[in-house]
């Protein structure tokens, strides 16, 4: 049997995970994340691999640095996975920028990931999806506002 103290602690913990910011939206965003990568298996790709050379083609980034920023991801994790998409041709050894092979890759990965995209989309709804949207938006705008406090 719990003491008092326990229970209450107990309570605290199931209150928490109930309602903690980081566990629902990482379980969301693996969730999701996963289904676009079974989606996007056809093409070799995992979802955040064409995150990756679309944000490269689209955004010219200078730098990891530039890249990790526009991805919000940290400069590490994204070494690592640029040296891995490097590796497979995708990515030039040289400079942050697309081989031929990249846009190729990627050109054959955008239906998939287009069909992944309407699945969601669809399945929520467009309002709720534009909702979700500017719900996320709003999210990093404030949670990034305080982090630089």
């Amino acid at each position: 049997m719990r003491s008092g103290k326990e229970a209450a602690l107990l309570k605290r913990y199931r209150t928490a995970v109930a309602a903690c910011a980081v566990m629902n939206l990482r379980q969301a965003s693996r969730v999701v994340t996963a289904f676009f990568d079974d989606e996007l298996r056809g093409a070799g790709l995992r979802a955040t691999q064409l995150n990756i050379l679309m944000a490269i083609e689209v955004g010219a980034p200078r730098s990891v640095s530039a890249i990790a920023e526009i991805l919000a991801t940290d400069r590490t994790t994204m070494t690592r996975n640029l040296q891995l998409l490097r590796k497979r041709g995708l990515i030039d050894n040289e400079r942050i920028a697309l081989t031929a092979k990249g846009r190729s890759t990627a050109a054959a990965a955008l239906p998939l990931w287009e069909r992944a995209q309407a699945t969601v989309v669809d399945t929520l709804g467009g309002d709720r999806w534009s909702n979700l949207l500017e719900e996320l938006a709003a999210t990093k705008a404030a949670v990034s506002r305080r982090r630089r406090r």
